[in-house]
């Protein structure tokens, strides 16, 4: 068995008995291989929400945490699969939930210039409503003689006919016929 061989079994001996220093050196000798996974798989979209980083340590801690001791590693290539693969299936995860599924999906997402949608209604009525509105209530008032006007202004003010009447010391009928003759005709 080549010398090459016979370090890298030794030091998966070590990382499976749970030496701390040997499962450095099995970090600092094939963390890049993970890296590089990670990068060849990430989608050109996700880059911006995740760090490669992150998903090279979510292969460490799963590694770690569950240190395979049946699984015997012939020789570093298989390592090297064995963590890629890993590696890919993290990312593969992160994509089926940022890409595919709909609560966290970057697709949905819209950035705050860009308008969400311009024909939502305002709750309200615009500016311009609100001043073509006074212009018209102003003309509607111009082309009433002056008692009929105050039957107007003390109506808009939520007053009711009877209480008009009252006020003015007119009869209810001529409130309800000056409120008749201000609104606008129905055309059909």
């Amino acid at each position: 068995m080549p010398e090459k061989d016979i370090a890298f079994a030794t030091l998966m001996e070590r990382v499976q008995a749970g030496c701390a220093d040997a499962a450095m050196e099995l970090h600092e000798s094939y963390g890049r291989h993970i890296l590089k996974a990670v990068r060849r798989r990430l989608h050109n979209r996700l880059r911006s929400k995740y760090d490669s980083l992150d998903f090279v340590q979510d292969v460490w801690v799963s590694f770690f945490a569950d240190v395979p001791q049946q699984r015997r590693f012939a020789e570093p290539r298989d390592l090297v699969a064995f963590l890629s693969r890993m590696a890919e299936n993290k990312v593969a995860q992160a994509v089926r939930k940022r890409l595919v599924r709909q609560k966290y999906n970057i697709n949905r997402e819209r950035r705050l210039e860009t308008p969400v949608q311009a024909d939502v209604p305002a709750p309200g009525a615009t500016p311009s409503e609100v001043l073509m509105g006074r212009e018209e209530w102003d003309q509607l008032l111009q082309r009433q003689p002056l008692v009929h006007r105050r039957i107007l202004i003390l109506m808009r003010e939520g007053k009711s006919p009877e209480e008009i009447s009252e006020e003015l010391g007119i009869s209810q009928k001529t409130v309800l016929r000056a409120i008749r003759r201000a609104l606008p005709e129905d055309p059909s």
